[in-house]
């Protein structure tokens, strides 16, 4: 997958702009939704811990276990 270059103006207001959506998403029980605004995210910032968490908590939701346990390793690697 490539990566597209943003400037940082744009890339801090797309962020900001998925950040709120996903947060939004996870509000309204939108688990689906939300985990594919966390990935986004993480494409953009690999390892952010917050994204991270969120998406941990989206997928065990869903009851993707596995996916969930690896996103929350991957925040516990971050910040132990």
């Amino acid at each position: 997958m490539t990566q597209t270059m943003y400037q940082p103006e744009e890339r801090e207001r797309i962020r900001r702009k998925l950040n709120e959506q996903a947060i939004d998403a996870a509000l309204k029980s939108h688990w689906e939704d939300a985990v594919e605004l966390n990935q986004r995210l993480l494409s953009l910032i690999p390892q952010d811990l917050s994204t991270l968490n969120r998406l941990g908590k989206a997928l065990s939701e869903l009851g993707r276990y596995a996916e969930a346990r690896k996103a929350y390793g991957e925040a516990l690697e971050l910040d132990p």
